[in-house]
């Protein structure tokens, strides 16, 4: 694991334009010399240049098709641009190094991986026209795309975040097909999508890593020394050798392709949201992370989800470009929640920002038992309305039978009507939306409520006269038990009604204390998690 570890850090501060000696890493690891040797010779193995072969030895593989030029070569072979005069279309002809001839499973690896690449029909996917070997040279005949390479827009500076968010959903439409079909990529990197001069984008090279690497393998050094992958956009899980590296490394590569169109670098380390370094919506910051957590089962579980929220913020109205405001991660009150989070721990990618997606899921689970009520509440007035029916149709006759009913089924409509007032509020809420909006829509449902509940709660004082006649207890109406029953219902109602606007007036001190209370625990508490929230400069 200590080789891995060094070869990332290796690849990393070349990157940033350093020159790290072994020297260095020896004096770092003194009981490891050993491992620092060849963890250093494996990356000078791997830094050897593919020499491709010239264009005319492959035109002389190849007597069928015009081969024009060289595109370009790197560890996992040489690509040409070719033209099939039959057909009058443009090919790109990909040969892998010959070395891999030698290896006497690989045959097997191509020609079973091959064929799954080659079913792969997406618009965001370069096609696989054909594939096979001309003596020690194994090729792919893939679609042409006349543009360039991610890679290079992200070098020229000239890609903006609203671009950025324009190239993604297509990269999840190309992975989510993929993924349907049992194929994952495994090397999702700014080099392997290509952009055509639409403006849309091709994955390359799906599978390719798998074709070349050893599925059996424990290591993510192939027997030739390449990385399955690539160490700055690799899973944890793929650099850890685990054997059932599945689809949702694809989506943790994404992610970390997401943070760099934002940002422009890759998240490395301990590395802050994009919202920190760019200028864009906030809520975009959970997208990546989430993209980005250590664990596979923290992450998105479908590259559709990821675009399924993208959409949600694109569609959600005004967007926010605010930065994030600073949060002081040993802040009590935000170790608090983290800790309410079921003991789970958060993968690298929370360590600067608290999963909001979570702590908003959680906000959605409070308000469900008040939802779940309305129901019950829908199901109570269809049965009074029933019931009230069943009265008034029947003893049309009878007075007092047929203005019970009446009043039953009336109630009933009253009771749908406002259950289903605070269902639709209840699922107007966008939890997509900034923390103010949010607390908004939530005030909105508690003032409906508020406002409703008295007018179908307190008649209940009266209401059982009613349902008790139109259940058939006529003994009710004896003057006996009715003129008790009624003073008593009306001055229930009177004082049930003076005593819930009396604490609610302006200029009571504890008015909002008797409004959370009389709202019951479902909106209490989900205004006390929005609030605290806020409080951790959460927007």
């Amino acid at each position: 694991m200590l080789a891995e570890l060094i070869a990332l850090d290796l690849d990393y501060r070349k990157q940033k334009g350093e020159s790290p000696s072994q020297e260095e890493y020896n004096v770092r690891f003194p009981e490891h010399a050993g491992v620092v040797e060849d963890a250093f010779a494996a990356e000078k193995r791997s830094a050897l240049p593919f020499a491709p072969p010239s264009v005319d030895r492959v035109a002389k593989l190849f007597p069928s098709l015009q081969v024009i030029e060289l595109l370009g070569a790197g560890g996992m072979g040489a690509v040409y641009r070719a033209r099939q005069p039959g057909l009058d279309r443009d090919v790109a002809l990909k040969l892998l190094p010959e070395e891999f001839h030698h290896d006497a499973r690989f045959s097997l690896r191509f020609t079973r991986e091959a064929r799954a690449l080659a079913k792969l029909n997406h618009p965001n996917i370069v096609s696989v026209y054909e594939f096979g070997n001309i003596g020690e040279a194994y090729y792919f005949f893939m679609e042409h795309v006349d543009g360039t390479t991610l890679r290079n827009v992200v070098q020229s500076g000239e890609l903006s975040p609203k671009q950025a968010l324009a190239i993604v959903p297509q990269l999840c439409d190309a992975l989510q097909y993929a993924h349907d079909q049992g194929v994952i990529h495994r090397d999702i990197k700014p080099e392997n999508i290509l952009l055509n001069r639409n403006g849309e984008v091709k994955i390359v090279d799906f599978g390719l890593s798998r074709i070349i690497g050893n599925a059996d393998q424990t290591s993510p050094l192939t027997a030739t020394n390449q990385v399955m992958g690539t160490p700055r956009y690799m899973a944890p899980e793929q650099y850890d050798g685990v054997h059932n590296v599945d689809h949702r490394a694809d989506i943790y590569s994404l992610g970390v392709v997401f943070y760099e169109l934002l940002t422009g670098e890759v998240p490395l380390g301990r590395f802050a949201p994009p919202s920190k370094k760019v200028s864009i919506d906030v809520r975009l910051d959970e997208v990546v992370l989430r993209s980005l957590e250590k664990e596979p089962r923290f992450r998105y579980q479908a590259a559709s989800d990821v675009k399924s929220d993208l959409q949600s913020i694109a569609n959600s109205g005004e967007v926010s470009m605010a930065v994030t405001l600073d949060a002081d991660l040993s802040r009590p009150s935000r170790e608090a929640i983290s800790e309410a989070r079921s003991g789970e721990q958060s993968g690298p990618a929370a360590r600067m920002l608290l999963d909001r997606r979570n702590l908003m899921s959680q906000v959605q689970a409070s308000l469900r038992p008040l939802f779940a009520w309305q129901m019950f509440q829908i199901f109570l007035g269809v049965t009074l309305i029933v019931l009230g029916a069943f009265c008034w149709t029947r003893n049309v006759d009878v007075p007092h039978r047929l203005v019970s009913g009446v009043i039953l089924h009336v109630y009933g409509v009253a009771v749908i009507a406002a259950a289903i007032a605070v269902m639709v509020r209840i699922k107007r809420i966008d939890y997509f939306q900034p923390i103010e909006m949010v607390q908004g829509r939530v005030s909105d449902v508690q003032s409906i409520y508020l406002r409703l509940s008295p007018l179908i709660g307190f008649p209940w004082w009266l209401m059982w006269i009613p349902t008790g006649i139109a259940a058939g207890f006529d003994q009710i109406m004896h003057p006996n038990s009715l003129i008790p029953s009624l003073i008593v219902g009306c001055v229930g109602i009177g004082v049930s009604l003076w005593a819930f606007y009396h604490v609610q007036r302006a200029g009571r001190e504890n008015r909002q204390s008797w409004k959370d209370k009389f709202a019951g625990a479902s909106l209490r508490s989900a205004r006390k998690q929005l609030d605290e929230i806020a409080e951790l400069g959460i927007r």
